[in-house]
C-alpha cells in the first residue's frame, strides 16, 4: 500500500520576485523557505487555510493558449474582489454567466489565468478573515 496527496498547485511566471509579490498579497499567503539551489527557480508560499502549496516556478516559456488547470479563488463579493486583484496587477479577462453559475476569469500579471467566483464552500470561507485595507504589493495586507 501506499499514499499519494496534492501537495503543490505550480504557476509559472518569468520574474519569480514580482511573482512572489504578486502571489502573497493575492492570496495572503506566506513565502516559506526553499533551499539556495532551489530559490532561483521556484518560491513556495503556505496558504493559510490548507496544506497544499503554491509553487512558482520561473519559466522563460511563452503563454501560448487556455490553462489546462487553474486556480478559483471563492468570494463574498466578486467585484470588490476582482477590484482588489486589480490593484495588484490582475487583469479581468471575461465574465461568465453560465449554468447558473456567475464568475470572472482573471489574468495575474503573466497571464496565467484564474477565476473569482461566488463561494463553493461558505462554511470554509466563513473562517477567512474580512479584507479590510487596500492591498499592497509585496505584501499579505488585510
Amino acid at each position: 500500500m501506499h499514499r499519494s496527496r496534492l501537495c503543490h498547485f505550480v504557476i509559472d511566471v518569468p520574474d519569480l520576485d514580482q511573482g512572489i509579490s504578486f502571489w502573497l498579497a493575492a492570496l495572503n499567503a506566506t513565502e516559506e523557505p526553499l533551499t539556495e539551489q532551489s530559490r532561483h527557480i521556484y518560491r513556495q508560499l503556505r496558504l493559510p487555510d490548507s496544506e497544499i502549496r503554491i509553487l512558482l516556478q520561473k519559466t522563460s516559456d511563452e503563454k501560448t493558449s487556455k490553462e489546462r488547470m487553474h486556480l478559483d479563488l471563492e468570494t463574498d463579493d466578486i467585484e470588490a474582489e476582482v477590484r482588489r486583484l486589480e490593484a495588484l496587477g490582475a487583469m479581468r479577462w471575461v465574465h461568465q454567466a453560465e449554468r447558473g453559475f456567475e464568475f470572472w476569469v482573471l489574468r495575474d500579471p503573466w497571464g496565467n489565468e484564474f477565476c473569482v467566483l461566488h463561494p463553493e464552500f461558505p462554511e470554509l470561507l466563513a473562517r477567512q478573515e474580512p479584507w479590510n485595507r487596500e492591498p499592497a504589493i509585496g505584501g499579505s495586507e488585510q
